[in-house]
């Protein structure tokens, strides 16, 4: 996902055909209002997002209907009559979406978080999704947090490219050592605790490597222990423009948080703090899912090696993690080539053989007197910023120029794009250099 999420449109832009209001009279429901400058016979949405919208976004009246068009949909009257305003009813709680972000993230003491990307519309296909969207929130009595301000009763902003996530509430931010954090109150002490050295652990070590970022990140964590419609727990985290999240739901959700092993958390943060740095280097958000294996695996590279270099506990359990992946990626790649993946459903591959191929990269790098995946970071960074696409033939050719041997980027280029017979067998050698990486980094 590309592009700025939130920002003043330009006098120079004309105004979007299309406007949003949200309004949250209660900590239960929102109501969406869409006001279009011309009539249309139906507004388009660029994913459907599993049936989502259909089943939870209540139209009013009776006359609309949802159509599935392609990977997206679009809402439209019944008798074929275009309309030039359309109003919703949204329950306010998180749901587990494909392949994609909750829609809202509710804390502890009933504040939200709200992602604007599943509200952005257009009113004609083809629609990308990521058209810029004027949004105002008003919300009595609390206070609205978005693009880095915060209001009281009501703001407003235009949501764009990967959107971004609106805090509705009343929990104060808290200055954290390098971001600025609003935790739900209702986190379980220990948890917290971690949670306040680990993110700032991460953020410095990646400032040493590629200098400070450019912003002040946001981290949310919120937890909400209310059962799930439907019995589920969930646990998601994620990363936007400037912004780290992350949300415990369910029953047993206090349980969960503190049952998993401080290293996944750890692990988690690291993550996540590498997408920032992936952000800062190119002024935007790494895209193009069909090679999310570039970002995804990047940013699991950059964390292991981040806690490799921490402690007996990481030494441990970082080769474990990595074995898991190479595991996992020869299991999925048996059955499709890696950038069939996301269509497929199996997006987690990317993060799996992208972890691996990212430590063999930083392996053969090192062996030819380089510093590693930092300076093939560096370097495809600076090629995107100068306005080459964030893609395969850019990064190949990247890791070539710095001397990755043809036999490496050949092997990675099979797995991703077909032409192997066995996976496990391509894979192999690529672990291989992988687990050298992390000798060296523990030897560091």
């Amino acid at each position: 996902m590309q592009g700025c999420a939130s920002t003043p449109l330009p006098s120079s832009i004309a105004t979007p055909p299309i406007a949003l209001a949200l309004d949250i009279a209660s900590d239960e429901t929102v109501e969406a209002t869409y006001s279009l400058t011309k009539p249309v016979r139906a507004l388009h949405f660029a994913q459907n997002l599993g049936g989502y919208r259909e089943n939870v976004w209540h139209p009013e009246g009776s006359e609309f209907r949802w159509i599935r068009e392609g990977d997206g949909e679009r809402i439209e009257r019944t008798d074929g009559q275009s309309f030039d305003r359309l109003t919703f009813d949204i329950p306010i709680d998180y749901r587990a979406l494909p392949k994609n972000y909750a829609p809202f993230s509710p804390f502890s003491d009933r504040s939200t978080l709200i992602y604007s990307g599943h509200f952005q519309a257009c009113t004609a296909v083809p629609c990308d999704g990521e058209e810029a969207l004027p949004i105002t929130i008003s919300a009595a009595g609390k206070t609205i947090g978005v693009s880095g301000h915060r209001t009281q009763d009501r703001a407003q902003f235009v949501s764009e490219g990967a959107g971004t996530n609106i805090f509705v509430g009343n929990l104060e931010p808290v200055a954290a050592d390098g971001f600025v954090a609003i935790i739900d109150p209702g986190l379980p002490t220990a948890l917290r605790q971690h949670l306040d050295r680990s993110l700032p652990q991460s953020i410095r070590y990646f400032s040493a490597i590629y200098g400070p970022l450019l912003f002040v990140p946001e981290l949310y964590v919120s937890i909400d222990d209310r059962p799930e419609p439907n019995g589920g727990e969930s646990t998601q985290g994620g990363t936007l423009p400037n912004q780290i999240f992350m949300h415990f739901d369910g029953a047993h959700a206090r349980q969960r948080a503190t049952e998993g092993s401080p290293l996944e958390l750890d692990w988690f943060f690291a993550h996540e703090a590498a997408h920032l740095f992936q952000q800062n280097g190119i002024g935007k958000s790494p895209g193009d899912d069909t090679v999310a294996w570039i970002h995804e695996g990047g940013a699991e590279a950059m964390a292991a090696l981040a806690l490799v270099e921490r402690g007996a506990a990481e030494r441990e359990y970082v080769p474990q993690r990595v074995d898991h992946a190479a595991t996992n990626c020869a299991t999925g790649l048996a059955h499709m080539p890696l950038d069939r993946a996301t269509t497929e459903g199996k997006f987690d591959l990317h993060y799996q053989c992208g972890l691996v191929f990212w430590l063999a990269l930083d392996q053969s790098l090192r062996e030819h007197g380089h510093d590693g995946l930092a300076d093939l970071n560096r370097a495809f960074f600076a090629k995107v910023r100068a306005g080459e696409p964030w893609s395969q033939p850019v990064f190949m050719t990247t890791a070539k120029e710095l001397s990755v041997p043809d036999a490496v980027l050949s092997r990675i280029e099979t797995l991703t794009d077909g032409g192997y017979d066995d996976a496990a067998i391509e894979i192999a050698p690529l672990e291989i250099l992988a687990k050298r990486s992390l000798k060296l980094a523990e030897e560091q």
